[in-house]
């Protein structure tokens, strides 16, 4: 697996195939495997990178520095690092965000941006995630959660919350890679240390593209338990993206429970900006 050095921080990503290039980025407590199907299919024709974000994956888990300031500079100087322009940037929650943040940026390198259940702090705000997560900003507990590992049972909980009925009724071997990630020592410490970062998030409720931003696509799981659809709904209003998806049987990890319909929206989503 190849490495990335981010300031002393090594990140493992995959990257596949030729041509215009796709960064895929997880949601918070996942990693880049989520993308595999999409990871797969578009190497036949794209130049395809996902990654590990740091505390994640395969990548490091250091002691500190879980910012959303860290997380878009870990995005921007990988970009660079590997020349990668008219970028499309695809995201998964957390992963949604930073598209959104680094876009806001440096929009002359994106040529498009597919947002999987978008994380901001009005979507996360009704659900119990978001009553979580507003606990946590109260809390100083990295030291005890970096020794902690949850049992199997729980992480077993954890995932089956993220799933839809689509997603409950897949053969439970395509979720245990991420079952078997939550249960490992320090998986807690990156959720919890981000989680006081995250109503920094505020500012992407009100963002307006203007006209010369990359053109979205919004997908979200109707059954989404993690984030608010609805409250989705509500922010398309002021993002306007060029397509939104709403798949009604799946959840919060919807590129596994729906891949051919996510791979399909990416492809769309990438021809449209390119022809445009």
């Amino acid at each position: 697996m190849p490495v990335f050095d981010f300031h002393g921080v090594s990140v493992t990503y995959d990257h596949a195939g030729s041509g215009d290039p796709v960064v895929f980025l997880h949601n918070i407590g996942g990693d880049r495997r989520i993308w595999r199907n999409q990871f797969t299919a578009l190497a036949a024709t794209n130049s395809v990178y996902a990654l590990d974000l740091f505390g994640y994956g395969d990548s490091d888990t250091p002691n500190s520095g879980y910012t959303v300031d860290n997380y878009v500079g870990l995005v921007s100087e990988f970009l660079e690092a590997h020349n990668l322009t008219d970028v499309t940037l695809v995201g998964n929650c957390f992963g949604s965000a930073l598209s959104l943040l680094y876009t806001r940026r440096k929009a002359q390198r994106v040529r498009a941006l597919v947002l999987c259940s978008p994380l901001t702090a009005a979507t996360v705000r009704p659900t119990p995630t978001g009553w979580t997560q507003r606990a946590a900003r109260h809390l100083q507990v990295d030291g005890v959660l970096g020794r902690t590992r949850i049992p199997r049972l729980a992480a077993d909980w954890v995932v089956n919350e993220q799933l839809g009925p689509r997603g409950r009724a897949l053969s439970p071997e395509t979720f245990d890679i991420f079952r078997t990630r939550w249960a490992e020592p320090r998986r807690l410490l990156p959720p919890a240390a981000i989680a006081r970062d995250l109503h920094r998030l505020g500012e992407l409720d009100t963002f307006q593209p203007d006209p010369g931003f990359p053109p979205v696509t919004v997908i979200w799981g109707a059954k989404n338990r993690i984030l608010s659809a609805a409250a989705g709904a509500r922010l398309n209003t002021t993002l306007r993206p060029a397509r939104s998806i709403l798949l009604p049987d799946c959840g919060h990890l919807l590129m596994l429970e729906d891949p051919d319909t996510v791979t399909s929206a990416i492809r769309s989503a990438t021809r449209t900006a390119l022809a445009s």
